[in-house]
């Protein structure tokens, strides 16, 4: 799906049904280069700077959670305190 204001408001009006996944479920590697606990904003821009700075692409970023999504949850908690 193609992403567009058109179809988000589309399937913002649908109950947001017809979105299909984004990613795939990919198998580990056997190994990496370099393994970073916690996918926050600190891990992402750690992935992003040993990429951009070092040529380091074989990484594996570890979360419980979705990526990103403690570093949105705790900006809205505290600004909704």
């Amino acid at each position: 799906m193609r992403y567009s204001i058109f179809n988000l408001l589309r399937q913002a009006l649908a109950g947001h049904s017809g979105w299909g996944p984004a990613w795939r479920d990919a198998e580990p590697k056997r190994s990496y280069d370099v393994i970073i606990v916690g996918g926050g904003g600190h891990g992402l821009a750690t992935a992003h700077y040993l990429a951009k700075v070092y040529g380091i692409h074989n990484v594996a970023v570890l979360e419980k959670s979705w990526l990103g999504f403690r570093q949105c949850r705790t900006q809205y908690h505290h600004h909704s305190v």
